[in-house]
């Protein structure tokens, strides 16, 4: 365990955000694994039962692990909402990609150099760095397309049911049921692909940065040897972001504008 005994503790992740991320780790991971199964028993040959449905008993048997992808994606989607609920109020929840801002550009390109091990003139420290922002932005995407096909192709086992009716305009939309399960099934793995690269950037950054990376979803907290520049962002309810100055405990002051570093990101905004 990294002792950040020369860096400064900023309150980063809410308590809610915390909840909804390991809620999100256990029901995809369950999803994932029981969607592999669904999509290929891989007993009905064995077993000779051309219905795989019933072809074995108990907890491996199709019904079973349909069971569980359902129930699954019920958490999954729950947990979904109450982010954005969570985000209302908040601010530090809602770190979102700027577009029209300057420094979102330069932060992106900053970031994929210092990722490639390019050096760079300044290195500035982010709380969600661009690159970060833009990437979580398109998984949230990617969570509503997934949830959406997936209700949709759990629907159809009922056409004329409620939830049949009601998803069907997505099947119409998207050129058929086959197609649906086609467009489900690459978002799991665009998900698999994302967790890979997403544990590695989280151990490498605090490895190399010592930040507190990976605890940081477990304690909320992150550390730092300068004020991250991107501070603003958290200073919302809830006292988040501000910076714990031990032993004293005095929060958050601006950073010094004469600082080389803030004066190269406010060129950019």
């Amino acid at each position: 365990m990294l002792i950040h005994t020369d860096k400064k503790a900023y309150v980063v992740f809410s308590l809610w955000l915390r909840i909804f991320h390991w809620t999100m780790v256990l029901s995809v991971t369950a999803l994932f694994w029981t969607g592999l199964y669904i999509g290929d028993p891989g007993f009905a040959a064995i077993t000779g039962n051309p219905e795989p449905t019933f072809a074995i008993d108990g907890w491996f048997s199709m019904e079973t692990m349909r069971r569980i992808h359902f129930i699954a994606g019920v958490i999954l989607t729950c947990s979904f909402i109450f982010r954005f609920a969570g985000a209302l109020w908040n601010r530090g929840d809602r770190l979102l990609p700027k577009f029209r801002q300057k420094r979102y550009w330069y932060g992106l390109k900053e970031t994929t150099l210092h990722y490639l091990m390019i050096p760079q003139k300044h290195e500035h420290h982010w709380l969600r760095n661009s690159l970060a922002r833009t990437a979580y932005m398109m998984v949230y995407v990617m969570f509503f397309f997934e949830i959406l096909t997936g209700f949709t192709m759990y629907s159809m086992v009922d056409p004329n049911g409620i939830l049949g009716t009601l998803f069907a305009p997505v099947v119409t939309l998207f050129g058929g049921e086959y197609k649906v399960h086609i467009i489900h099934h690459y978002i799991a793995w665009g998900f698999l692909f994302f967790t890979i690269v997403h544990v590695y950037m989280a151990f490498r950054e605090d490895v190399m940065e010592e930040s507190g990376e990976v605890s940081a979803m477990v304690s909320g907290m992150k550390y730092y040897a300068h004020d991250p520049i991107d501070i603003e962002d958290l200073n919302g309810k809830r006292r988040r972001g501000e910076r714990i100055d031990k032993p004293s405990g005095t929060t958050y002051r601006p950073s010094d504008p004469n600082d080389p570093r803030e004066r190269e990101l406010q060129d950019n905004d």
